[in-house]
């Protein structure tokens, strides 16, 4: 009884498995966003012995994942606040990756050198609804129905930050772009060029390198090197830690039709300023003038007496 009982579940799962697995290459990524690299500034940058690097180089990632619309639902109510929404570590490699990355490229630019140079440099990185694939399966996939026939898409925001202290005060170099995943059948084909993960190890390469000649050009309109960079301060780092999310507050919590109870019906607020309008004046009668009468008719000529 027990062999016969576990063929047909073992069956099922293998069916249910085979038809999850083109959601694992039946998408497809593009990357948007001002990214590009002024070639000029970049050989500049490659042949510019005289800029002085940075000495220290601070990296840091921040991952705010992504939620689906259902994780919010009732959110917002008197009896359920909204959540807000705390930056989620990204995996080990993945940040790690990134920080040798940055590393490489920005030492390849000649903007980090521990041993000669000058200074700080922090480098942020921020993404919004970044998701991998156990966030599929749990909610995407799930709540977007005919997911293979019509075809839906996630977008990951990235906004990658410079700070660095010249002259006195702070500087920020920004760079912002969008990654555009579309989930479709006919898309499978496409995969193994535009996978989302490959697409995304671009774009963050290309960003680094947006980032880098910014801040060279940066560093060169201040015309001094690079000083330390002062330390975030308490406020800083409150405000950091969360963000609030959708859904907004509502305007109501009680039915149409019901009076609230708390509600305190809101003053009529005096006008900024009054003045007093002069009424048209009163239209005089015009005078009455009576038409003129009439010429009277002139008298026909006398006819002629017959003989």
């Amino acid at each position: 009884m027990t062999n016969i009982s576990n063929g047909p579940m073992k069956q099922i799962k293998l069916l249910l498995l085979l038809a999850a697995l083109p959601a694992f290459w039946g998408c497809a990524s593009f990357n948007s966003g001002d990214t590009r690299v002024d070639r000029s500034v970049a050989m500049a940058m490659l042949e510019d012995k005289a800029v002085v690097p940075f000495a220290g180089l601070e990296i840091g990632w921040r991952n705010f994942p992504y939620r689906a619309p259902t994780d919010s639902i009732g959110e917002g109510s008197a009896s359920r606040p909204a959540k807000k929404i705390k930056p989620v570590p990204v995996g080990y490699g993945d940040e790690a990756d990134f920080v040798a990355e940055a590393r490489e490229i920005f030492a390849k630019a000649g903007l980090y050198d521990k041993a000669r140079g000058q200074g700080t440099l922090r480098l942020e990185l921020t993404t919004f609804g970044r998701w991998t694939y156990g966030d599929l399966f749990r909610s995407f996939l799930v709540d977007t129905g005919f997911i293979f026939i019509i075809p839906a898409s996630l977008r990951v925001n990235y906004f990658l930050t410079a700070d660095f202290a010249a002259g006195g005060k702070t500087v920020r170099v920004e760079t912002e772009a969008t990654n555009k995943t579309t989930f479709h059948l006919l898309l499978a084909p496409l995969y193994p060029f535009l996978s989302p993960g490959a697409k995304e190890n671009s774009l963050l390469r290309q960003m680094l390198w947006r980032s880098a000649t910014d801040t060279y050009s940066s560093l060169k309109a201040a015309g001094v090197p690079a000083a330390p960079l002062p330390p975030k301060t308490q406020e800083q780092r409150d405000a950091e830690q969360a963000l609030s999310g959708p859904p907004v507050q509502p305007d109501r919590t009680w039915l149409p039709g019901e009076t609230p109870s708390s509600e305190v019906p809101a003053a009529p607020e005096a006008p900024a300023k009054t003045w007093t309008v002069d009424p048209a004046p009163a239209a005089q009668p015009q005078p009455e003038t009576k038409p003129a009468p009439a010429p009277a008719a002139e008298p026909a000529p006398d006819e002629p007496a017959d003989d």
